[in-house]
């Protein structure tokens, strides 16, 4: 099993952006949490949410 090293953003169903982990060796994990826009999930990123979320291991419903 590969260690998450960090998050990423990456294209979802319906024009969504998932918020997913990001592996060793660049692979991308679980998805997260959807975001409307591309910003929108950098920005949950950026903000130290994602960390905060991935640790309780829960994920909420999409954001939009």
């Amino acid at each position: 099993m590969k260690n998450r090293i960090g998050w990423t953003t990456c294209p979802s169903i319906g024009g969504n952006y998932a918020v997913a982990e990001l592996l060793e060796g660049g692979v991308v994990g679980n998805g997260l949490i959807t975001f409307a826009t591309k910003a929108q999930a950098q920005e949950f990123i950026d903000s130290g949410q994602a960390d905060e979320l991935g640790l309780r291991g829960s994920v909420p419903k999409s954001r939009e």
